[in-house]
């Protein structure tokens, strides 16, 4: 490596290097990282390739991450936007996620347009020290590299990256890119440190004592071979003490200034060390000569991170925190407009410093922050503010608000909402309906089913300390508690929506309109405002056209997307996969690529396609795991449950996942589980966790075609007959639409119809079943369903069976065998098992024998009897009864009822 002698070692790396560089200028740009621990010579390899850049005419840029916090956010992006003569994108005051998408797009314009012609090279030193948001534009750049000209070298120190959640999670989206390497440097070997050495006159045998003792770290070789001469032969065993050593030989009043300005920042400044220290200006340039003269500072800066580390470590506590002190003391004074940097030496000196200034300070750091999108930081600065100084409970408020805001725009959900929980206690506190009712706003769209988010409640409250009239807040509010509300129906809130919606319209504000639509969408979620809701998805695109939102264009191509769905118009909800892509890419959100996963799953499903919804669905889940709320993790998880039971695939479902079923979801999200287990074949784990689960009463209004669904799946196998009656009850009215949810599709489960067949093969109406069963196959084949057209064929071979009317046995055996090919063709091996059990049972060669009494009881089973009414018949107990119909079915190789009752015909 380079110890100002030349460049040893690192052969085989360098020519790495100039290879991507090479490739970088003809067109196909990429992403190197080169890891290590501190002073193994990552940035002097940078070098190395930097100069060979520029020998061959190809521009080069760097920037540097800085450890002080109060650098401000993109710092290293900010120096190689300088470096390269081009401005930075930040600044837009709009703060959305869409503004900072559209602010990473320029720059990454700009790094296209510096390298016309002859390639770029660009160079992002020290990246553990970057901040969340300039990470983010990292993995942003990185996602379209191949398609340019330019080749990005980073440099990092894998030592550090331990607790830095940023870093981490920013390594592990880059280790996805096709245009990334890695390049990992240990120490030289013995031979190149002797090499090295020899080259100023050190002799082999101290240079072989020297490779021992450094471990061929280069920085440490370079150390060491300084003290050479000077130490004997007593060269340091520790990697702090051969720094400090070096900074032993400097004077006590050097040593004093190097310490202060190591705490104070990378750059030496001599102007406000003189002010910090109190000392004369020109006794400070002295001792920086001093220290220049020591190769401890170059040109204004520390030689090395390592020396300012080690110089600031031995400065007390009490000098350090006083030295923030009067730091912040001096910017205010000097430059007032470096915020950030005032609010870190604020912050820095406390206990000491000035506490009600540091958190002002602090506070207008998180507000600018906050403008240029630096959504991570901002949340931080909010809440050390708040720790900062005692505070009001209208600043708590005003600070937990936007501190909340900050972790939601950056996908922090669960996280922001907490915060805005305690947002909404200091408002309560400080008595302020307007900061109420913002908290609330905040909160919506973040509504589930398990009940956890409270923004309905807040608005409610905040509304009863609100004067009436059409003011933008109330209509927002007003709309914000209807949509809550519409998740259990009921006429407050068609009331609330439709008054909402109509002040929306009198005003004729666009975000006003958003948020009324929005609730309106919600209560009219049930089954029977699916046309409704269809044009609401017109209303809210159009309005996202005209002002050019994403946001807005997001949320009215999802409604479309479900509502299509619903309507079993598959081929044209198909067609809203492509704009949903197109504005998750725009948007560059977790949650909305979230949304266009699930709804590329759901259609996947509906189609067959199950490796592709489960690769998906890895994806969504991926997203918010660990980071979202549980509702957003819980989709997932219920939809990978739901393939594991049409394929048989039970890998598909840990028992972590399975866990947040039992413990966290709502009790109708215990009835799909059931269900799904049903259709796996685990009859007696379905029974035992459908006995338990407690359907809501009424269920939740989007969810009223999947639970009612499910109820007769399940109410049909195990009982009783009123409960498959109920819910046949609320399918009825909706026999032409699919199963699926009616805010947020997660899963289509083919034609209702198909469940109106099961419910009358349940109470014996043999010949209504047939005529459904007939219509489902009609419109799941029309619809392009293929997993639940052969479900409902072989519904209806399984009821021809039990007919028995002359050609039903042949048809049924037909229906049968039809099944089986497509189970197997689409991998739905519990579906294939059922159809080959019930070929062989229409043809009589189902093994057996059962006993008399196995087969009374399977008698009953065929009429249609539940076990409780099978018990009262043959004076036995229910459970009794339960057990003779679990011996049926692993005699007859079964796994539901309605097999026993085909065999039963089959065989009478």
């Amino acid at each position: 490596m380079e110890l100002g002698r030349g460049f040893v070692g690192r052969t085989g790396e360098l020519e790495l290097l100039r290879a991507r560089l090479e490739e970088a200028r003809a067109g196909r740009g990429g992403l190197v990282l080169v890891v290590g621990e501190p002073g193994i010579g990552k940035t002097s390899l940078a070098r190395e390739l930097a100069g060979h850049a520029e020998r061959e005419g190809v521009p080069v840029g760097w920037g540097r991450a800085n450890d002080d916090e109060g650098s401000p956010p993109y710092w290293v992006f900010r120096q190689l936007a300088r470096a390269l003569g081009r401005p930075f994108p930040t600044g837009d005051t709009g703060g959305s996620a869409e503004a900072r998408f559209a602010a990473f797009e320029a720059f990454a314009d700009g790094l296209r347009e510096a390298a016309v012609p002859h390639g770029l090279l660009a160079v992002l030193d020290d990246l553990q020290w970057a901040d969340a948001a300039s990470l983010a534009l990292l993995v942003h750049l990185a996602r379209d590299l191949d398609r340019a000209p330019v080749l990005v070298v980073v440099t990092y120190r894998d030592t550090e990256a331990t607790g830095r959640e940023a870093l981490t999670a920013a390594l592990a989206a880059l280790a996805r890119e096709p245009v990334l390497t890695r390049i990992r440097l240990a120490g030289l070997t013995e031979a190149e440190v002797v090499e090295q050495l020899g080259r100023g006159g050190v002799s082999p045998e101290v240079a072989t004592l020297v490779s021992r003792r450094s471990g061929g770290n280069p920085f440490f070789v370079a150390e060491l071979a300084q003290l050479v001469g000077t130490a004997g032969d007593a060269l340091p065993d520790g990697v702090v003490d051969t720094v400090r050593a070096r900074l032993a030989r400097l004077g006590e009043p050097c040593r004093e200034l190097v310490a202060t300005a190591a705490v104070l920042g990378r750059d030496v400044d001599p102007a406000a060390l003189a002010d910090v220290l109190g000392r004369p200006a020109a006794d400070v340039l002295t001792d920086l000569d001093e220290a220049t003269d020591a190769g401890i500072v170059i040109a204004g800066s520390f030689k090395h991170d390592l020396i300012r580390e080690s110089a600031a470590a031995g400065l007390p506590t009490a000098a350090r925190l006083a030295a923030h002190a009067r730091m912040a003391a001096w910017l205010e004074r000097r430059d007032p407009a470096r915020i950030s940097e005032i609010a870190h030496h604020w912050l820095e000196s406390l206990p000491v410093g000035d506490a009600t200034s540091a958190a002002s300070w602090a506070e207008r750091a998180g507000d600018q922050a906050l403008a240029q999108l630096a959504w991570e930081r901002a949340a931080e600065l909010y809440r050390r503010a708040l720790e900062a100084a005692p505070a009001s409970a209208a600043d708590r408020a005003r600070l937990r608000l936007r501190e909340g805001i900050a972790h939601l725009r950056g996908g922090e959900i669960e996280r922001g909402s907490r915060v805005l929980e305690a947002a909404a206690d200091a408002a309560r506190e400080a008595g302020d309906p307007a900061v109420l009712g913002e908290t609330a706003l905040a909160m919506e769209g973040l509504s589930d089913p398990w009940g956890s988010f409270n923004g309905a409640k807040i608005a409610r409250e905040a509304l009863a300390g609100l004067p009436p009239g059409d003011d933008p807040l109330r209509a927002r509010l007003l709309a914000l508690h209807a949509g809550e509300a519409g998740f259990l129906g009921g006429e407050e809130a068609e009331k609330a929506s439709a008054e909402a919606l109509a002040i929306a319209e009198r005003l004729g504000d666009p975000d006003v309109l958003c948020s009324a639509l929005r609730a309106r969408q919600m209560v009219r979620s049930a089954p029977g405002g699916v046309h409704e809701r269809l044009s609401l998805a017109h209303r809210m695109i159009a309005l996202g056209e005209d002002r050019d939102d994403a946001d807005v264009l997001l949320w009215g191509r999802l409604w479309q997307f479900d509502a299509l769905l619903m309507l079993g118009r598959l081929g044209e909800a198909e067609h809203e996969l492509g704009a949903l892509r197109l504005l998750a890419e725009r948007l560059r959100r977790p949650l909305a690529r979230w949304h266009h996963l699930r709804s590329s799953a759901t259609l996947a499903i509906a189609r067959g396609q199950f490796d592709e919804a489960v690769d998906a669905l890895r994806q969504s889940f991926a997203l918010v795991a660990d980071r979202a709320h549980m509702s957003l993790q819980g989709v997932p998880i219920t939809v990978l449950a739901s393939i594991a039971g049409l394929t048989g695939r039970a890998d598909l479902v840990t028992p972590e996942m399975e866990r947040i079923f039992a413990e966290n979801a709502p009790p109708f999200v215990g009835l799909l589980h059931a269900a799904w287990l049903l259709q796996a074949g685990d009859r007696a784990r379905a029974g035992e966790l459908y006995r338990r689960a407690s359907v809501p009463a009424p269920a939740p209004v989007p969810a009223t075609l999947p639970v009612a669904a499910v109820a007769v799946e399940l109410g049909a196998e195990f009982g009783p007959p009123e409960a498959v009656e109920r819910a046949a009850a609320l399918l009825r009215p909706h026999a032409g639409l699919f199963v699926t949810g009616g805010a947020g599709s997660i899963l289509v489960t083919g034609s209702v119809r198909r469940y109106l067949g099961l419910a009358a093969a349940s109470a014996g109406r043999l010949d209504e079943a047939v005529r459904e069963f007939r219509l489902a196959v009609a419109a799941n084949d029309e619809a392009g369903t293929p997993p639940f057209a052969a479900l409902a064929r072989f519904g209806l071979a399984e009821v021809l069976a039990r007919r028995a009317r002359p050609g039903d046995a042949g048809e049924a055996l037909g229906l049968a065998a039809s099944v089986a090919a497509a189970a197997d063709r689409l991998g739905m091996a519990p579906l294939r098992r059922d159809a080959d059990a019930l070929a062989a049972a229409l043809r009589g060669d189902t093994p057996g024998p059962l006993t008399r009494r196995e087969r009374e009881v399977a008698a009953h089973v065929a009429d249609g009897l539940t076990n409780k009414q099978i018990a009262a018949l043959l004076h036995i107990s229910e459970r009794t009864a339960e057990s003779h119909v679990q011996h049926i079915l692993t005699k007859l190789g079964f796994t539901n009822r309605a097999q026993i009752a085909t065999w039963t015909t089959a065989n009478a």
